[in-house]
């Protein structure tokens, strides 16, 4: 009974804006482990929600793999069905990316069903899934006798609502949230989110400003994939014998062609 009213005052959060829910899984799915996770505008979005990358294989410098998400806010028993799910897997952007269905209901059998068509395969998240991982995190989203708690919830999204309102009069860009792994710092480079990739296509260098340093040009590797020249930002990250995972923060200001940049661990 208790958990039934947790994820019904979880549901109830979002009733005044649905679009809410989408943001909440762009935090959602990068505490998951997806990177350059992007929740597409409403008016242009033909039935995907977000889009995120994901490395198949952490440690080995392949290419990430495309995710598309469809993400629907509904009530306990509003189950998803199976012609929402056959909707979802027709839409057009299709080949070569993978899928993703979030729900804060459940599935229906025939959804569930249509999840599991092996040439197009969607993996299904549920609210109760929702649940058992932010329980997961403690007392970071619910009280740790988890309760519904909305000022917890407030604040996944006051950080980018304060910037936003801040910083959306110059041009810049929503935030995009990208790993930084052993590999890279090892290889002393900063891979670049792929939602960028179209803003640098042939471009060899692109300034940049580091962790609010001085503004800087730093070159772009033959294929686009990432800079070079961030040594001086690792250096923690070399010394500590126990690093296993960092992330960079992005914001692009198309106007002034500058990429804002905070290294974080």
């Amino acid at each position: 009974m208790m958990e039934k009213k947790l994820l019904e005052d979880f549901i109830d959060y979002f009733r005044n804006d649905k679009y809410k829910f989408e943001q909440f899984c762009k935090v959602f799915l990068t505490w998951l482990g997806f990177d350059d996770v992007v929740v597409t505008p409403s008016s242009r979005d033909k039935g995907i929600d977000l889009r995120c990358t994901k490395k198949e294989i952490d440690g080995i410098d392949a290419e990430d793999i495309e995710y598309i998400v469809q993400a629907k806010c509904y009530k306990i028993g509003n189950n998803v069905s199976g012609p929402e799910m056959r909707n979802f897997k027709g839409t057009r952007e299709t080949l070569g990316k993978r899928r993703i269905f979030i729900t804060t209901s459940d599935y229906t059998k025939d959804a569930i069903d249509e999840s599991k068509d092996p040439n197009q395969p969607v993996t299904l998240i549920s609210g109760q899934n929702i649940m058992d991982y932010c329980k997961s995190l403690g007392d970071k989203v619910f009280d740790v006798q988890y309760t519904y708690n909305q000022a917890k919830l407030d604040d996944l999204f006051v950080a980018d609502r304060v910037k936003e309102q801040a910083e959306s009069k110059d041009g810049i860009s929503d935030e995009l949230i990208k790993r930084i792994t052993k590999n890279d710092v090892r290889a002393r480079i900063l891979r670049i989110p792929g939602e960028y990739k179209k803003y640098l296509s042939e471009r060899t260098n692109y300034k940049l400003v580091i962790n609010g340093g001085e503004e800087a040009f730093y070159n772009i590797n033959n294929d686009g994939t990432y800079f070079g020249g961030v040594t001086k930002y690792y250096k923690s990250f070399i010394q500590d014998n126990d690093f296993n995972e960092a992330r960079s923060i992005w914001r692009i200001n198309l106007d002034k062609e500058i990429i804002y940049v905070e290294i974080q661990q």
